[in-house]
C-alpha cells in the first residue's frame, strides 16, 4: 500500500501553513540550530522538512512510497526511500548522527512495525531530543462524531493514555500533550528520555480529562456508534432532497475518508456523480466501493452543490470558493453534523 501512495502533503494550503507553523514552534521550544539533525518519520513528499530547511537545519526524511519520495528529491529535500524501524534508525544514526528532533506527522498511527519503530526513535535520539507525534486523536473523533478517520491505513486511535502507555515499555516518557486543530483535532505529544525535560501539568491534565470523558468505557463508543447512525440519516435526506430538486451533487475532494463515509452510508454515482481532484495522482481513478468517478477539478463544470468529504479543510475550502458560493453554489457538511453552507459562511 505505502509504495506508490496518493496522498500528497504539499496539496493543501491549510497543511502546508501547519507545518511551517509546527517547525518554527519546535524549533524555538528546543533551541534547535547549527548542525542539528530533523528527522520525519512518513515524510511524504517534503514539505514539512521544507520548513525546517527554511530555517537552516539539516534534515533527513524517512518515506517508504518511492513515487511520493521522488518528489521530495526533486524538491532538494535528502530522503530515504524505505520504512522506519529499528534498523532504518541504525542506518541514520551510522551516516548522520543523533537526531535533536524526530517528527511523525500523521503517521504513528499507520505503524505496522510499531514495536521496532519506538525502539529506532529510542536509538535515535540524542540524550536531550524530542520525538513530536501527531497524531488524530480519539477523543477528537469521539467528540465530533468523525467516524471517517477510521479506515485501512489507520492501525490503531490514540488517546494520551494509550500513547504513554506504549512509550513506557520502551524507557520514552511523555513531557508535554496539547491537542491541535489540524485534521479536526490531533494529539501533539513531545517525549524524550525520561528524567530530561520537566513534565508539563498539561499531561496530568488531559489524562484526567480523558478519563471523565469515559475513553476507557466501552459506553461512550456505543454512543459514538448510535450518533453516526444518525449522521447517516441527516445525510441521505439532505442528499436525497438535493436529488429531488433536480439539484447535482459533486464531491469536493477525494480523501480516504471519504471512501469510509460514502460506503458505511451506502451513497453512490446516484446521488453523488463524480468527486473533483487536484492531485494528479488520483485523477481517473474510482473511489473504491462507491465506484464515483474521480475527475480534475481543473477540467470538471460546477455542480449546485458540492459534498465536502474533506471537512477538515473546509475553511479553506470557503474562501478558495468566495465566487462558487456567492453565485448560489453550496457545501453539504457531514462531520461533526450533517450541515449545507451557502454565502452567508464568507462574512464569517
Amino acid at each position: 500500500m505505502f509504495s506508490d501512495y496518493p496522498y500528497v502533503s504539499g496539496t493543501t494550503r491549510t497543511l502546508t501553513e501547519h507545518f511551517k507553523e509546527t517547525a518554527g514552534r519546535l524549533s524555538a521550544a528546543f533551541g534547535l540550530g547549527g548542525e542539528d539533525l530533523v528527522v520525519d518519520i512518513g515524510s511524504n513528499d517534503g514539505t514539512a522538512l521544507k520548513a525546517y530547511q527554511a530555517l537552516g537545519l539539516r534534515v533527513l526524511g524517512v518515506e517508504p512510497a518511492t513515487n511520493v519520495a521522488d518528489l521530495a528529491l526533486e524538491a532538494g529535500v535528502p530522503t530515504l526511500n524505505r520504512f522506519f524501524n529499528e534498523q532504518t534508525a541504525d542506518l541514520i544514526r551510522r551516516d548522520h548522527g543523533s537526531a535533536k528532533l524526530v517528527t511523525a506527522a500523521g503517521v504513528f498511527f499507520h505503524l505496522e512495525e510499531l514495536h521496532s519503530v519506538c525502539r529506532g526513535i529510542k536509538q535515535l535520539l540524542a540524550q536531550d531530543g524530542v520525538f513530536s507525534v501527531q497524531a488524530i486523536y480519539l477523543g477528537g473523533m469521539v467528540e465530533k462524531s468523525a467516524f471517517d478517520q477510521i479506515y485501512h491505513e489507520h492501525l490503531c486511535y490514540y488517546t494520551l493514555r494509550s500513547l504513554q502507555g506504549l512509550l513506557a515499555q520502551h524507557g520514552l516518557e511523555v513531557f508535554d500533550a496539547t491537542v491541535k486543530p489540524i485534521h479536526g483535532g490531533s494529539l501533539e505529544a513531545h517525549i524524550g528520555h525520561p528524567g530530561v525535560r520537566e513534565v508539563s501539568p498539561r499531561v496530568e491534565a488531559m489524562l484526567a480529562e480523558e478519563a471523565r470523558a469515559g475513553l476507557g468505557e466501552l459506553a461512550t463508543y456505543q454512543a459514538f456508534a448510535a450518533r453516526v447512525w444518525r449522521l447517516r440519516d441527516d445525510l441521505l435526506a439532505a442528499l436525497r432532497d438535493q436529488a429531488a430538486r433536480g439539484r447535482r451533487v459533486y464531491a469536493y475532494s477525494a480523501p480516504a475518508k471519504g471512501a469510509t463515509l460514502l460506503n458505511a452510508f451506502g451513497i453512490g454515482p446516484e446521488l453523488v456523480q463524480c468527486a473533483v481532484e487536484r492531485a494528479p495522482l488520483k485523477f481517473n481513478h474510482l473511489i473504491p466501493g462507491a465506484r464515483i468517478p474521480i475527475r480534475n477539478e481543473a477540467e470538471t463544470d460546477r455542480p449546485d452543490a458540492y459534498l465536502m468529504l474533506a471537512w477538515n479543510f473546509l475553511d479553506e475550502f470557503i474562501v478558495k470558493e468566495r465566487e462558487f458560493l456567492s453565485a448560489g453554489g453550496e457545501f453539504i457538511v457531514p462531520v461533526p453534523q450533517v450541515r449545507v453552507v451557502g454565502a452567508e459562511a464568507l462574512a464569517a
